[in-house]
């Protein structure tokens, strides 16, 4: 196929922090190419070099002669004054060619004018040039824009603008589509209809998008970019992630078996200088053996929701719940239950209510009266958080550190720091931060706040995806209720065991993913199946993969001609396999301190470490020496008499692990001691019930 688009090492600097380096690709016709990495890591940088809207300190970028390219930015700035349907028509590609027809044909007579005409019209009719007011009108309809063609572009809302924006580089048929974040504000429905149009598309596509479903359907090769350079994957995001973390691992194993041959090499150069004998040869071996240099680690985002203390098993239920606006009925009957646990994915088409339904839940609605009368409820001592899909939770106009402080104290520094955000960004207001930023930050805030029930609107709208994998791993681990609307359909697949969807007004929850059989959301609790528990940890699953290995040996130590050749080349190839998984669970269990918990309890860091299924150990980061406090399940015990100070701050510390974060419902305090239940607790540490 033709190339349509080439560039060739393209440098670019920001300030001393190099963006692109060297960074070559080419994009041809019937391709389509999906630029990956995290946020900042250049994807949106390079966009703009190869439009020509940024220019680069190095490198060529090449275009095809009178190609025609559509670009579709994250920012979209409408000429003001103008409708939908002018733009719509502004974007008409073959208006220009149609009027030169007809200019043409007021002189046929004359047989260059009709050898001109005749291949200007097989030109049009092979674009099928005269059906594209039809094609334009279905692009308007699937993107839900017809409803708008006589309003003014500018007074659409932020979404409304985004589509579009879509729409009219789309409507432009050209030869090359840039695309960054295509599927921004746009529901299932429309991202499915976004993944056909562009597997059919003819011309070449370069886009950008965090929605890994999208990617895997639609790119036929990608480009990951980290720390300024490109490395080129077949495939989509899934495909190119196997391959890249595939690399990485074999490149840290090289490393390793590099520098372990480098030691060896110089013991025996020194064991050898030792007994007099001659160690030049070896020691020049082991200079010029090539050892791989290591893939620096990745940054990760960390993540965390807390659970409130309200133990509930229903946290919230509603009835004939209904919302009108002017006369639209947006909602009509609507009922729920939300039992503890619960991870609902709330979906369905733009505009259905889902956001009104978020609002109802949050308190900041009302439904319609009755009758019959609207049942709307929170179950005694339940706190609700709720992050909207405008400003995640933040103040407008308020620095991020100034806002964080105000509500969170002290602790600002590292929530901000968890995610990802360093000192240059605190004084960031929300209405500067981008849209993955400030999602960063609502979800930093949400983090912080101890809830039973998380309504989270549309949070995985702009975050890259480590970001939403840290996401992901969040509300798995979270001990409340959540209810999320996304149209992320990896994410609600990966965190949700409840599937809510609004069709027509209606509330239904789908029996499965996939599945075309609808229940009732306020069905009755009893004989619900429990959630999912969250997925074990790299310490749990070391002890049933050290068993399997175990039998496998056993297998291959039986007694000669027990097994056939075939029998023990597959047991061999098993274990070998199961050795290299042990091996990567071990590094991933142990290469961190090992601690499960940790808190501040000034002036001492408390760490703590469950023992089994009931018990744990407690003991001060920076001085184990000093006595420590065990935990046995029920009593709470110093191993030694501690010093005053040392005491009463580790058992502060201890408590609040205990309480706090592996939700304990007692503890006695000492062998006979007083008991101490977890509501005392809190009343005494005067947390509030309600935000």
């Amino acid at each position: 196929m033709p190339t349509l688009l080439a560039a060739e090492s393209l440098s670019v600097t920001f300030g001393e922090r190099p963006v692109l380096r060297e960074v070559s690709l080419s994009v041809a016709a019937g391709e389509r190419l999906a630029l990956l990495g995290r946020n900042g890591a250049g994807k949106t940088t390079l966009l703009r070099v190869l439009t020509g809207e940024l220019r680069p300190e190095e490198g060529t970028v090449w275009q095809r002669p009178g190609l025609r390219v559509a670009v579709l930015a994250q920012q979209h700035a409408h000429p003001p004054g103008r409708t939908v349907r002018e733009l719509v028509d502004a974007a008409h590609p073959y208006r220009e060619l149609e009027t030169e027809l007809l200019t043409l044909e007021a002189n046929l007579g004359d047989p260059e004018t009709l050898a001109a005409w005749t291949a200007l019209h097989t030109r049009l009719e092979d674009a099928e040039a005269y059906t594209w007011p039809a094609r334009a009108a279905r692009v308007l309809g699937m993107l839900d824009l017809t409803r708008f063609l006589d309003r003014e572009a500018t007074t659409l809302s932020g979404g409304e603008r985004t589509r579009l924006a879509l729409a009219l580089a789309l409507a432009r048929e050209p030869g090359l589509l840039l695309l960054d974040e295509p599927t921004n504000h746009l529901d299932i429905r429309m991202r499915e209809w976004l993944e056909d149009h562009l597997r059919d598309f003819r011309g070449g596509v370069l886009l950008t998008s965090h929605d890994r479903d999208f990617l895997d359907a639609v790119a036929t090769r990608s480009v990951w970019l980290e720390a300024g350079e490109a490395a080129d994957y077949p495939g989509g995001y899934s495909r190119a992630r196997a391959q890249r973390d595939l690399e990485r691992r074999t490149r840290e194993r090289a490393a390793h078996l590099g520098e372990r041959e480098v030691a060896r090499l110089a013991g025996s150069a020194e064991q050898l200088d030792r007994w007099g004998r001659r160690s030049r040869a070896l020691k020049t071996r082991a200079g010029r053996l090539p050892v791989t240099e290591a893939p620096l680690p990745e940054r990760q985002i960390r993540m965390r929701l807390l659970a409130g203390t309200a133990r509930a098993r229903l946290v919230a239920w509603g009835e004939h719940l209904s919302k009108t606006y002017g006369g639209r009925e947006v909602l009509r009957g609507v009922a729920f239950k939300l039992r503890q646990g619960d991870r609902v994915a709330l979906m369905g088409a733009n505009g259905t209510g889902k956001t009104t339904l978020m609002r109802l839940l949050a308190g900041e609605l009302h439904p319609d009266p009755g009758p019959p009368e609207p049942v709307l409820r929170v179950a005694n001592g339940v706190t609700v958080a709720s992050l909207d899909q405008t400003w995640h939770g933040l103040t407008p106009g308020e620095g991020l550190k100034a806002q964080f402080e105000r509500r969170f104290g002290g602790r600002a520094n590292a929530l901000l720091g968890r995610a990802g955000f360093v000192e240059a960004d605190w004084a960031k207001t929300p209405d500067i931060l981008s849209g993955g930023e400030r999602a960063r930050a609502g979800l930093a805030l949400v983090s912080a706040l101890r809830a039973d029930l998380l309504l989270l609107d549309e949070p995985t709208n702009h975050l890259d995806v480590e970001a939403l994998l840290a996401l992901e791993g969040a509300v798995h681990a979270y001990g409340g209720a959540v209810v999320i609307v996304t149209h992320d359909r990896r994410f609600a697949r990966e965190v949700a065991n409840r599937l809510w969807v609004i069709e027509d007004g209606a509330l239904r929850e789908v029996a499965g993913w996939g599945s075309r059989t609808f229940t009732d959301p306020a069905r009755t609790l009893t004989g619900d199946p429990p959630p999912p528990p969250p997925p074990p940890t790299p310490r749990q699953r070391l002890g049933p993969v050290e068993t399997q290995l175990a039998d496998l040996r056993r297998e291959l130590d039986a007694p000669p001609g027990t097994l056939t050749g075939r029998e023990e080349a597959r047991l061999r190839a098993q274990a070998h396999q199961l050795q290299a998984h042990l091996y990567d669970l071990y590094a991933q269990a142990f290469a961190a301190p090992q601690f499960d918990a940790e808190v501040r309890e000034p002036p001492l860091t408390v760490r703590a470490q469950k023992l089994g299924e009931a018990g744990g150990m407690f003991w001060a980061a920076r001085d184990e020496a000093c006595p420590h406090l065990a935990w046995d399940g029920e009593t709470l015990r110093f191993s030694a008499p501690p010093p005053g100070w040392y005491g009463a701050a580790l058992l502060g510390g201890a408590l609040r692990i205990l309480f706090e974060r592996w939700n304990v419902g007692r503890v006695r305090l000492g062998e006979g001691g007083p008991v101490l239940r977890r509501r005392t607790y809190f009343e005494r540490a005067g947390v509030v019930n309600r935000l």
